[in-house]
């Protein structure tokens, strides 16, 4: 949740400088914006989403410039993204610099104002489309941040006693109760849907949206067998249903039956909420549940940790 604050509140300053730039600084920042676009993950998927969404063929992209002059109408913000970015790469591998791109696709009586008409027609419209795909990212681990503390908080004791009292479907006993926590806060429809190539997942909504919701739901519970071996089968999962549902994101959501901390390791190193895996140029949010913490922590002694490594989750993609 953290680190999508930080992406829009970085597209904001990013997109101001250019504004603020002069025709000696305008190309300094014009390429720190363009390489942090391409560098930080998130924002290069989403940008890969809208392309794959609306791709310009060569002889397109030839008559783009006359488009633009005379003002195109896009169909979305997705639209005005993809194409829009497509036209700045497709310039700059031309060779076109960055002032000579202002003054190829702004042009106007002075650098200053083709830097603003440059600015607010080319750079603003990938900045909301951006903007906004983040948006609905956090809202989603904004509801599930508080549907972890909710649960941990309040009903952690009534949730362990239905699991317990359970003799079959206990992953079911969750679903149930974060689906009614969805719905509750707004997100449309999240049942299950029709079972795809990969399977079902456990929870898809916004189902009357283009953009779903796809969530796995896993336990971790050592009594019964379930340990490292349901998390790595719960990623292979949802990296099949984002597949399936042409996402760039998923979520697997793992209640923790243990009274031990369960620690994803990354090649990132992040100290994020959620833990964040990287995949086949996609991103996966990992948000465990603990539900056994009724111990004091004063009598808990030394605290027990369960390390799953980044390799272990993609083994059995590696071998696909």
């Amino acid at each position: 949740m953290y680190h999508t604050h930080r992406l829009r509140s970085n597209l904001q300053e990013w997109r101001n400088r250019l504004y603020k730039s002069d025709y000696r600084s305008f190309g300094m920042y014009y390429n720190q914006f363009i390489e942090r676009l391409k560098e930080e993950n998130l924002l290069s998927l989403l940008l890969k989403k809208a392309v794959d969404a609306y791709p310009l063929s060569n002889e397109e992209m030839e008559r783009i410039n006359e488009k633009l002059s005379y003002g195109m109408s896009f169909k979305n913000g997705t639209h005005a993204a993809a194409v829009l970015y497509q036209v700045l790469l497709y310039y700059t591998e031309k060779g076109y610099s960055p002032n000579a791109l202002v003054e190829e696709l702004a042009p106007s009586r002075t650098y200053d104002e083709s830097i603003s008409k440059f600015v607010g027609n080319i750079i603003e419209p990938i900045v909301h489309y951006m903007h906004d795909s983040i948006e609905e990212t956090s809202f989603v681990l904004y509801l599930l941040e508080r549907y972890k503390k909710r649960t941990e908080w309040f009903l952690a004791g009534t949730l362990n006693e239905k699991y317990s009292q359970a003799t079959a479907n206990y992953e079911q006993i969750f679903e149930d109760d974060l689906r009614l926590f969805l719905f509750d806060q707004g997100i449309d429809y999240p049942f299950s849907t029709p079972k795809s190539g990969s399977g079902r997942a456990d929870i898809v909504g916004q189902l009357d949206t283009v953009d779903p919701l796809v969530l796995e739901v896993k336990i971790y519970d050592s009594g019964r067998g379930y340990r490292k071996n349901r998390v790595v089968d719960g990623f292979k999962q949802i990296v099949d249903y984002t597949n399936n549902y042409n996402k760039t994101t998923g979520y697997l959501v793992v209640y923790n039956l243990d009274p031990i901390e369960i620690v994803i390791t990354t090649s990132s190193n992040e100290q994020t909420f959620p833990q964040r895996v990287l995949f086949n140029n996609k991103v996966y949010y990992i948000i465990f549940i603990n539900l056994n913490y009724d111990v004091s922590a004063s009598k808990q002694g030394k605290q027990k940790v369960e390390t799953i490594k980044e390799e272990d989750l993609f083994a059995p993609l590696e071998r696909l």
